[in-house]
C-alpha cells in the first residue's frame, strides 16, 4: 500500500501540473492543451486499472492481457510526473528571474512569439516520449532474470558442506503482470544451475491460491538434492497466509513456519531456520525463538546454536535485527532475504534504503551475513529500471 500511495502522489503532481498548464495557457493554445491534458489524464487512469483487477478478479490469468499493459503504464506516469514537476520548477525559476529583472510584462501572443510556450510544449512531449522509452526498456529488463553468483566464507561451516550451493528465489509476484510462463522460465534457469538447496523466500504471488495457484505450479518441478524450503513474505499476508502455507505444503514445497530443519551430509549437519514475515499476525507472527525451540525439540540441537552452522530464511533483511538482535544471539551465521526488489523502478531505491538496512548483495549486520536478493519478479508493473531481476546462487565456503 505504501508503494501505491507514492504512485498516487506522483500522479497528483502530474494532475496539478496539467491543471496549471491548462488554466494558464493562452486561448490560442487551449485546444492543444485540452488534447494533451486528456491524453495524460487517461494515461493516469489506465495505469491504475491493474490494481482492482489484481484484487477482485478470480481468473487473473484470463485478464492478464489487459492488466499487464495497464500495470506497465504506471512507470510512464511516474516518469512523466517527475519530468513535468522538474519542468515546473524550471518554469518557476525562469518566471522569478524574469520578475526580478523587471522586464516588461508580455501579453500572451507576445509570450508565444518568444518561443517559451513552444519550448514548454516540446519539452512536455519529449518527457512523455522518454518516459515511454524508459518504461519499454524496463519491461524488457523485467522479463530477463539474471543468475548471479555469490560466495560466502565461514569458519564455522563444516568441511563436508564446503562448496554447498543455495539458489535463492524471492519476490516472484505472479499477478497482474507475470504468470505461469515466467515462473516456468525461473524453474528452468534454477534447475540448470543444479543447486544443492533451493530457498523460496516469500512474496511468490499477489493474490490468493484460488486466483494464482495455477501460475505457481511450475515450482513443483524444482529439483535439488536437499529439496526446497519456503517461508512467507508480506504479500502472502495481503490475502491470507494460512491458505498459502497450506498450498505450498500440499505441493511439497515445505514452509518453515517459525520452525526449522537440519541438512545432513556425511557425518556433519547444518541448521536451517525459517520465520514468517514481520507483518504476520498470530498464529503467523514471526518468532525466531520459537523456531529455535522447535528445532531443538525435533532434533535435539542446542537452542542457542552453540557449535552449529545456522541459516535463517527471513523475507526482509531488517529481520536480522528482530526481537532484540535474536538472530545473532541464536548463532545464525547466514540470513537469506529478498523483499527490496533493489528498488525495482529508479529512483525508488532511495526510499527502500530508508526502511531496509540493505538494498541487495551481501552485508554483515551484528555478526550475521545477510544476502539480499533483488528478487526474480516485479510487483505491479512488470517493469524494472536500474534494478535487474536476479536469482542468486550462493556458494558456501569454509575458511
Amino acid at each position: 500500500m505504501g508503494f501505491v500511495a507514492i504512485m498516487v502522489a506522483l500522479a497528483a503532481v502530474l494532475a496539478v501540473w496539467l491543471l496549471y498548464a491548462l488554466i494558464r495557457a493562452p486561448r490560442l493554445h487551449r485546444p492543444w492543451s485540452l488534447v494533451a491534458a486528456s491524453f495524460l489524464v487517461l494515461l493516469v487512469i489506465a495505469s491504475f486499472g491493474w490494481y482492482p483487477l489484481d484484487r477482485l478478479v478470480t481468473n487473473v490469468d484470463g485478464w492478464r492481457w489487459l492488466s499487464a499493459p495497464a500495470a506497465a503504464l504506471l512507470p510512464v506516469v511516474v516518469y512523466t510526473a517527475l519530468g513535468t514537476a522538474l519542468l515546473g520548477v524550471i518554469n518557476l525559476v525562469w518566471s522569478t528571474a524574469h520578475a526580478l529583472t523587471r522586464a516588461p510584462r508580455l501579453e500572451p501572443r507576445e509570450l508565444s512569439r518568444t518561443g517559451r510556450l513552444h519550448f514548454v510544449r516540446a519539452v512536455t512531449a519529449g518527457i512523455v516520449v522518454v518516459a515511454m522509452a524508459v518504461t519499454g526498456y524496463g519491461y524488457r529488463e523485467a522479463h530477463h532474470v539474471q543468475i548471479t553468483h555469490t560466495t560466502c566464507t565461514f569458519s564455522q561451516l563444516p568441511a563436508q558442506f564446503d562448496g554447498f550451493r543455495i539458489a535463492l528465489i524471492s519476490d516472484v509476484h505472479v499477478g497482474a503482470g507475470l504468470g505461469k510462463d515466467f515462473v516456468q522460465g525461473i524453474v528452468n534457469q534454477v534447475n540448470a544451475e543444479r543447486p544443492d538447496l533451493i530457498v523460496l523466500a516469500g512474496d511468490l504471488s499477489d493474490g490468493s491460491p484460488a486466483q494464482l495457484g495455477n501460475d505457481l505450479l511450475p515450482l513443483t518441478n524444482l529439483k535439488a538434492p536437499f529439496g526446497v524450503l519456503a517461508t512467507t513474505g508480506n504479500h502472502e499476508f495481503d490475502t491470507a497466509a494460512g491458505p498459502w502455507v497450506d498450498w505450498l505444503n500440499k505441493h511439497k514445497l515445505p514452509v518453515l513456519d517459525n520452525s526449522g530443519t537440519i541438512l545432513i551430509k556425511g557425518d556433519a549437519s547444518i541448521d536451517v531456520l525459517g520465520i514468517n514475515d514481520r507483518v504476520g499476525k498470530p498464529p503467523y507472527a514471526p518468532d525466531l525463538q520459537l523456531a529455535a525451540n522447535r528445532l531443538h525439540d525435533a532434533f535435539g540441537v542446542p537452542v542457542n546454536g552453540a557449535g552449529r552452522f545456522r541459516i535463517l530464511i527471513a523475507h526482509e533483511p531488517l529481520q536480522v535485527y528482530g526481537q532484540n538482535d535474536l538472530a545473532s544471539k541464536l548463532g545464525v551465521n547466514l540470513q537469506l532475504s529478498g523483499h527490496t526488489h533493489g528498488g525495482q523502478i529508479w529512483p525508488l531505491q532511495y526510499l527502500v534504503t530508508m526502511q531496509q538496512p540493505a538494498l541487495d548483495g551481501v552485508h554483515v549486520f551484528d555478526g550475521v551475513t545477510v544476502v539480499t536478493s533483488r528478487g526474480a519478479g516485479s510487483w505491479g508493473p512488470p517493469v524494472r529500471v536500474g534494478a535487474p531481476p536476479e536469482i542468486p546462487i550462493i556458494t558456501l565456503r569454509r575458511g
